[in-house]
């Protein structure tokens, strides 16, 4: 008897849709994890979707059959696509829109064509509903093997990247010319057949006039990449006592056959990684293979050029987002079928390889909030390393010397073993922390204070360097008329343009909108615009004029855009090739510059208005942090940070480096306030054009509706009220947040909320379980 089959469709609407498998093919061609070709809406487009595991399905009135094996052998392993399920549920999404985001986009493409083995002539694949015969003798023939499908190709393979950095020598009215600049600048590198999508046919001869001038640069998609590896020099690898502490109490617990998981809370500089590679080593020599995962590509480049030194004589692989789709497809595929430990180290991304018999994982940094995706499909990378960790009964190690407050309560309630690292390694000790009050020290050297200056002028002068942190990319973020005062605003976001200077451009930071700065004013159409304010462009340009002597370099998403620049900067600066490096966060994370004697917050009250319940822990996770690159090395480090709130009860924990103190005081007030880890928290947004008629009656009716649901399932729902960030995209943005003591809870009040929200198709809603980003 044919059986009904549940399909994930990868294609809108991404929901999964009953198949009956055909009587053409043997019922044992079918497999939960199989990809398959199955036909959609009236006109029986073929569309990709994966077979699921066998439940119980009702008959429908109507029944389509699955059309096409895409192979033989399952692509995707069942404990993959078990993942992918439980990840499903807890999100409330559709499994089909999960895979279609995590899985390289070669597998995610209906191949090109058959071909027969015998001839090596190309065979067309029948149309669904195509006469009973013909699909009888081609299914035979795939059932022997003499059929097999070719991979489709891109048109021209080709991938288009900025080789420039700007001010670009392009005409004002050459449009396309600068529209291809900055989505090229804002995306990274793009295929020439994408681009051809988005601006048309005639886009080739604008691509050929950037290239001429040296702008951009062609590649080949296949093309072999060079592996990004940090080129720090790095101190010999004699453990210290907390690392042997440490080590002497994870390494037994590795060795047990059962779920793990441990908090190893080391201070800035301890040597964590060491820690990480110790365990990696003794996970291969059971046989299993280690996972290392870093919040940013950087960062796990440098965690991957340590494994490289530290683990001799093993597989060790480099993976995130940026690896070009050949390379990606090419790692998925080893994965999947190695059956000898191997070390994995990467970024978010690399959870969702098909790795086999995993024993040990590790989430360097894992309070960064790096770890969670949360535009498009949401998801929270620890989430899913814990499924794992329970399913192959591994070891889960989260790393940090400021952990999220949820996961050091988890310690302290002896939910999760806690593992103490309170020493640096070598002879370097925690720098002194400095406040400047700028209402008594006011800015006197470009951003910084006489004091400020003072320390930044005599480390240069001992030959030793300074980051210098200011968390706001751009030149100038505000932008504003002479004539009225009136500052120039993105129409899609209502939000400030952000003024670069050497794209001479006004950008929208959300929307990606740019505008030349030649505009004109909305108000009283003047064409004056004075640049106010100042962003790390701004920064980096004010030293880089005014310290005779010194190379300034600047680290932050803008100047990071090429492919390997962010390494380059890193190695330069690690190198002593510059003096000042000047950065947004991205300076926080992790990296060691044993030269580094002086670090400067240009602005340390940047983030503690916002609203949202965990601003005070993210700016002490991020000025702790940032303390930690001074004085990494043999010579003592000084660290000011400039605030016109010197009173802040948050500075005296970052001065003395003392989470336990500031852990005691948020979690006070996360109690008092009702905020996790004593509540479940759970944001609903909920977006419509802002031109939509009937916005008003919708959200009068919403208000209404979010009433009965609460009652109904005995939670706390606020809203709906309007988004910090009330329109992006043209889009009006509202939020309901929902409190209650299970997850389950939340999940149930999105699900009701759902069909009797979204009927028309102008509204979208999303659920962000514990969201990060409150905007």
């Amino acid at each position: 008897m044919q059986q009904l089959w549940s399909v994930a469709v990868l294609h809108p609407p991404y929901k999964s849709f009953t198949y009956l498998e055909p009587d053409y093919f043997p019922s044992s061609t079918w497999k939960p994890g199989l990809r398959v070709i199955v036909p959609m809406g009236e006109s029986n487009r073929e569309c990709v979707g994966v077979l699921q595991p066998a439940v119980d399905l009702d008959w429908p009135e109507k029944i389509k059959n699955i059309h096409w094996p895409m192979e033989r052998d399952v692509v995707i392993p069942l404990g993959y696509l078990d993942m992918i399920i439980e990840l499903s549920k807890r999100q409330a999404i559709n499994p089909g829109r999960i895979l279609a985001n995590v899985l390289p986009g070669s597998l995610r493409r209906i191949p090109d064509a058959l071909i027969s083995a015998k001839t090596g002539d190309r065979v067309a694949l029948p149309a669904y509903g195509s006469e009973e015969p013909r699909l009888k003798e081609m299914a035979l023939s795939w059932i022997e093997g003499d059929l097999d499908f070719t991979q489709k190709k891109g048109s021209t393979g080709k991938i288009v990247s900025v080789s420039q950095e700007p001010p670009w020598p392009i005409l004002p009215n050459a449009r396309l010319q600068w529209k291809l600049m900055d989505i090229l600048w804002e995306q990274g590198s793009i295929s020439r057949s994408r681009l051809r999508q988005l601006f048309g046919n005639g886009v080739g001869s604008s691509l050929n006039s950037l290239s001429e001038k040296g702008l951009i640069r062609l590649s080949d998609e296949n093309s072999v990449e060079q592996e990004e590896i940090y080129s720090s020099d790095f101190m010999d690898y004699c453990l210290t006592n907390d690392q042997q502490q440490a080590l002497s109490i994870l390494l037994p617990r590795l060795e047990k056959d059962c779920f793990d998981l441990n908090v190893l809370h080391g201070i800035t500089g301890s040597g964590k990684s060491i820690v990480y590679m110790r365990l990696a080593e003794k996970c291969l020599k059971m046989g299993r293979s280690a996972v290392i995962l870093a919040p940013e590509i950087a960062i796990a480049a440098q965690l991957y050029a340590l494994a490289r030194k530290t683990i001799p004589g093993c597989k060790i692989f480099l993976h995130h987002g940026l690896k070009s789709g050949k390379k990606k497809e090419s790692l998925f595929q080893e994965l999947k079928g190695n059956t000898q430990p191997v070390v994995l180290v990467g970024t978010r991304s690399a959870l969702f390889m098909p790795l086999n018999n995993i024993g040990l994982i590790v989430i360097d940094e894992e309070h960064d909030e790096s770890f969670k995706q949360d535009q498009g499909f949401v998801y929270q990378a620890k989430e899913i390393a814990h499924f794992l960790a329970r399913r192959d009964r591994s070891m889960l190690v989260l790393g940090s010397a400021t952990p999220d407050i949820k996961t050091y309560f988890a310690a302290r309630e002896n939910i999760v073993n806690l593992v103490n690292m309170k020493n640096r390694v070598g002879k370097s000790l925690l720098p002194i922390v400095n406040f400047i009050d700028l209402k008594k020290d006011n800015p006197s050297f470009g951003p910084l204070s006489k004091a400020c200056e003072n320390a930044l002028k005599e480390t240069l002068s001992r030959g030793e360097q300074a980051v210098i942190m200011h968390n706001r990319r751009g030149y100038s973020p505000i932008i504003m008329c002479s004539d009225c005062s009136e500052t120039a605003r993105c129409t899609n976001c209502q939000v400030s343009l952000t003024f670069h200077k050497k794209r001479q451009r006004l950008v929208c930071h959300y929307c990606g909108k740019s505008l030349p700065f030649s505009i004109i004013c909305s108000s009283c159409r003047g064409s004056e615009f004075v640049p106010l304010g100042g962003g790390t462009e701004k920064v980096e340009e004010f030293f880089q004029e005014n310290l005779e002597g010194a190379r300034v370099l600047r680290l932050d998403r803008d100047s990071t855009r090429n492919p390997g620049r962010t390494e380059q900067v890193l190695t330069e600066f690690a190198q002593n090739k510059a003096q000042v490096l000047v950065g947004t966060q991205m300076l926080s994370k992790g990296h060691t510059f044993p030269n580094v004697t002086l670090g400067i917050v240009l602005d340390g009250d940047l983030g503690l208005g916002l609203p949202d319940y965990r601003s005070s822990e993210r700016i002490f996770q991020l000025l702790v942090q940032l303390s930690g690159r001074a004085g990494r090395g043999d010579k003592p480090g000084k660290v000011f940070i400039q605030t016109r709130n010197p009173d802040h009860y948050c500075w005296g924990f970052v001065a003395a480096s003392d989470y336990l103190g500031f852990f005691n005081q948020e979690i006070k007030r996360r109690k008092l306030f009702g905020y996790p880890p004593f509540v479940r928290l759970g944001l609903i947004r909920i977006s419509f054009p802002s031109s939509w008629i009937d916005k008003d009656q919708f959200i009068s009716n919403l208000k209404r509706i979010v009433k009965d649901i609460g009652n109904k399932h005995g939670v706390k729902i606020m809203g709906p009220a309007p988004a910090p960030l009330s329109r992006l995209k043209n889009r009006d943005r509202y939020q309901l947040l929902v409190k209650a003591e299970k997850w389950c809870r939340i999940r149930d009040v999105y699900t009701e909320l759902l069909p009797r929200a979204a009927k028309s198709r102008n509204v979208r809603l999303s659920l962000d379980l514990d969201p990060l980003n409150m905007l």
